[in-house]
C-alpha cells in the first residue's frame, strides 16, 4: 500500500562537502537506528562483487567500482529490491527507513527517476526528499566552476552547509547566496563537526505531493520569493530570494537559473493536462525541478505539481487552502534554459 511505503532518502554533496562525515554521525543516532544506508563510492570491486554487505549486523551496503547515476543503475535497482527481503529475520523487516549516499560526482536526478520509474521500487519506497551538504569554506567557488555541484543543488529539498564552524562570515555569506541563487527554495542549516538538526531531515516529505505531510508553505515557501505576472508581453524576471544581494538578469554565463511565476486568476483541468503534456516532452531534460500551486476550476483547494526533469510526480490536491491567496505559484530550476521559451509554454495557462 502507498501509506505503508518505506521512507528513502537521498543524500549528496560535491567531493569533499563532508557528506560522509555527517552520514556517520547519523547512523549512531536513535532516530537512525532502523536504516538502510546504500553508500555509492569508486573503487576497484569486480563487477560480480558490486554489493559488499560489511556485516550481518550493520545494514550497510557498498555499491562500488562506478556511480550509481550513471554506470550502475541497474545495481542500485536491485539492492533496493533485493533489501526488504536480503535484511529480514523471520519474515519481518529489520530497517525502517533507506538513506542512499552518493558519490561527490553523481546528479541526483537520474536516481529520482530509478526509484520512482520502476514500479517494483515506487511501490515499495516513498522518496521523502534529497538533503545536499555543500561546503562552507569552498562551496561558492565549487558552485560557481563545477555543474555537478550545481544540479547537487538545485534538486535538494533541504541544504546543509558544513564547515561553517571553520569558514568566515563572506565565505558563508558568499556560499549561501549561490546557494539560493540556484535553489531558492529549499531550506538552509548549518552542520557543525559533522551534527544538524535531525528533526529538519527527519521531517523531509517534499518529493512527491501525493499524501504528503508537509504544511504548504513548507513544501513551496514562496513568502521569501518574488513573483513575475505570466504575461505575453512581460518578460520573465528573475526568481530571486528577498535577502540575497542584487543580481545581473542579464548575465550569461550561467546555465541553471531559478524563475518564479505567478498566476492571478483559476486554470482549469483540461489547460493543466494541455501544458504539461507540452512541457514536459520539449522542456524536460532542461527542467531541473519544477514546483506549482495551482487553483484549479472547481477543486476546493490546491493543486500540488513536481516535476524533476521528464519525472513528473503524481499530482496532489489539498483540501482546503491554508490562507487567503489563493493564487497559482511556479517555481522553475532549469538547466540552459531561456526565459522566452518557458514564458511561452506559459502561455497555455492563460
Amino acid at each position: 500500500m502507498r501509506h505503508e511505503r518505506i521512507p528513502l532518502i537521498l543524500l549528496t554533496g560535491f567531493l569533499g562537502s563532508g557528506k560522509t562525515t555527517l552520514l556517520n554521525q547519523l547512523v549512531q543516532l536513535p532516530e537512525f537506528n532502523r536504516t538502510l544506508v546504500i553508500i555509492n563510492e569508486f573503487g576497484e570491486t569486480s563487477l560480480d562483487h558490486l554489493l559488499v554487505s560489511k556485516s550481518s549486523d550493520d545494514q550497510i551496503v557498498e555499491l562500488s567500482s562506478g556511480c550509481i547515476c550513471c554506470t550502475i543503475r541497474g545495481d542500485l535497482a536491485k539492492t533496493l529490491t533485493d533489501a526488504t527481503w536480503r535484511f529480514s529475520r523471520n519474515g519481518v523487516r529489520q530497517f525502517d527507513r533507506v538513506v542512499i549516499e552518493t558519490t561527490g560526482l553523481a546528479e541526483p536526478t537520474p536516481i529520482l527517476q530509478i526509484i520512482s520509474n520502476t514500479p517494483k521500487l515506487y511501490d515499495s519506497y516513498r522518496m521523502q526528499g534529497t538533503v545536499t551538504v555543500v561546503d562552507a569554506v569552498n562551496g561558492a567557488g565549487t558552485l560557481a566552476t563545477h555543474p555537478e555541484a550545481q544540479k547537487q543543488v538545485a534538486v535538494a529539498d533541504l541544504l546543509l552547509l558544513s564547515k561553517s564552524d571553520l569558514a568566515t562570515a563572506a565565505q558563508q555569506a558568499a556560499t549561501r547566496d549561490a546557494m539560493l541563487l540556484l535553489n531558492p527554495t529549499a531550506p538552509v542549516q548549518l552542520v557543525l563537526q559533522g551534527q544538524t538538526q535531525v528533526s529538519e531531515i527527519l521531517a523531509l516529505d517534499h518529493a512527491e505531493p501525493v499524501q504528503s505531510t508537509a504544511p504548504l508553505h513548507s513544501w513551496l515557501p514562496t513568502a521569501k520569493l518574488s513573483f513575475a505576472p505570466v504575461s505575453g508581453k512581460q518578460g520573465l524576471l528573475r526568481a530571486e530570494p528577498v535577502s540575497a544581494a542584487p543580481v545581473d538578469v542579464n548575465r550569461h554565463n550561467d546555465r541553471i537559473r531559478a524563475y518564479c511565476y505567478v498566476l492571478e486568476h483559476p486554470v482549469t483541468a483540461a489547460q493543466i493536462d494541455q501544458w504539461l503534456d507540452a512541457l514536459m516532452p520539449e522542456l524536460g531534460p532542461q527542467l531541473l525541478r519544477l514546483k506549482a500551486i495551482l487553483n484549479v476550476v472547481g477543486f476546493p483547494g490546491p493543486l500540488v505539481v513536481h516535476a524533476v526533469q521528464h519525472l513528473l510526480h503524481p499530482a496532489g490536491l489539498l483540501k482546503e487552502w491554508p490562507d487567503e491567496d489563493r493564487r497559482c505559484k511556479l517555481v522553475f530550476i532549469t538547466d540552459n534554459l531561456s526565459a522566452e521559451r518557458l514564458e511561452q509554454s506559459l502561455q497555455l495557462l492563460q
